[in-house]
Parts: C-alpha cells; sequence; structure tokens
C-alpha cells in the first residue's frame, strides 16, 4: 500500500490527505487512485510521522506527528479557539503577576526542538471592564508558514504543564520581519535563538 501526499499551497507542508467519508475520498481521488476505508487508529498507526490533514477540500484540519502520537497513547489534544482584537482596544500589561517557570521550561523545551521558532515573550494583559479579563498572552516569532502548526503544538504541550498556569493562555504569532508588539516589552522574553 502507498499513500498519496500533497503539498500545501498555503506554506509548502507535505500532508498526507485522508476522509471522513467514501464520497469525499472518491471526488478527491478522480478515478486516478485507488481508496481504502480503515479505522482511524490504524491510519495513524500506519502513518507515524508523517503530517495528515482531515477533508483536505472541505474542513482542512491538520494532524501533526506530536498531536497523532498524543491520540495513540490516550492523551487529549489541547483546546483552542480564535480570537480578533480590535487594534484600537487599550488594555493593561505587565510582567506575569502568577508563578510561570513550569509554563516557561515546559514551552521553552518545545521551542528548542523548532527551528521555526526565532523568540517567544509572556506578558500579563488585564482587559475589559475594571481591567477584569485577566490572561497571559503569548507571543511567538515564527517563520512564515509555520503559525497554524505552532499554535496546535503549543496548545498540545500546554496540557502537560504541570502546574498548569494560574491564569489562561491567549498566544499570537509574528514574523521575523515584522515590528514585535509593544506590549511585549512589559513582559518577559523566555526563549530566543
Amino acid at each position: 500500500m502507498r499513500f498519496i501526499q500533497f503539498i500545501r499551497p498555503d506554506n509548502g507542508q507535505t500532508v498526507l490527505p485522508f476522509f471522513s467519508d467514501r464520497d469525499q475520498a472518491e471526488v478527491a481521488a478522480a478515478g486516478k487512485v485507488a481508496t481504502v476505508a480503515m479505522a482511524g487508529r490504524r491510519l495513524f498507526e500506519l502513518t507515524r510521522g508523517a503530517t495528515l490533514m482531515l477533508n483536505p477540500n472541505r474542513d482542512q484540519l491538520t494532524f501533526y506527528p506530536p498531536e497523532i502520537a498524543a491520540l495513540l497513547e490516550g492523551r487529549p489534544l489541547g483546546v483552542f479557539s480564535r480570537e480578533t482584537l480590535d487594534a484600537a482596544e487599550q488594555v493593561g500589561v505587565c510582567l506575569p503577576s502568577v508563578p510561570t517557570d513550569a509554563l516557561v521550561l515546559t514551552l521553552r523545551g518545545l521551542y528548542e526542538r523548532e527551528p521555526s521558532v526565532r523568540a517567544a515573550y509572556l506578558v500579563e494583559v488585564h482587559r475589559g471592564p475594571d481591567n477584569a479579563d485577566i490572561f497571559l498572552l503569548l507571543t511567538l516569532v515564527v517563520t512564515k508558514g509555520n503559525d497554524e502548526r505552532m499554535v496546535q503544538l503549543t496548545t498540545l504541550e500546554l496540557g502537560s504543564v504541570s502546574p498548569p498556569p494560574e491564569l489562561p493562555v491567549t498566544m499570537t504569532c509574528v514574523l521575523p520581519d515584522e515590528t514585535l508588539p509593544g506590549l511585549c516589552h512589559h513582559g518577559i522574553q523566555f526563549y530566543g535563538t
């Protein structure tokens, strides 16, 4: 058996497509290759080390090798959601007021293995009415096309931080040639190449 892969046009990454239903698989195969049905666990075991994409023509959910390993081991994947902030929103920022040693050590270990990450910053943000919405903002300087991957891998890694962070973690990515957001200068840089 040979698996067909393709290169993502948005970031140049090679992925192996798989589908949640036969109709999608047959449309993608276009009669040029055979499709095979199998259990997801078996697919993950056979393709260890590959990056997989579920329903590439519709949902485009990417699973990276560390996430697949976590699923095979019965560990949960991290959960994240996307949020857009108004650039004009006024927020308060400061050094983290809660312990962050475990968080920093765990994330530093991840980023040392990831050449796409150039720097990482952590700052405490206060926003909303009376600055009551408080969270840690993690800013990654990451090479082009790797932001999605690093968000997913960071989210997975956050699940292993012990003790877990006392505040929620929000994450943003910037390119190495972009100007670093000014609020990063009010926190800590805990990783840099």
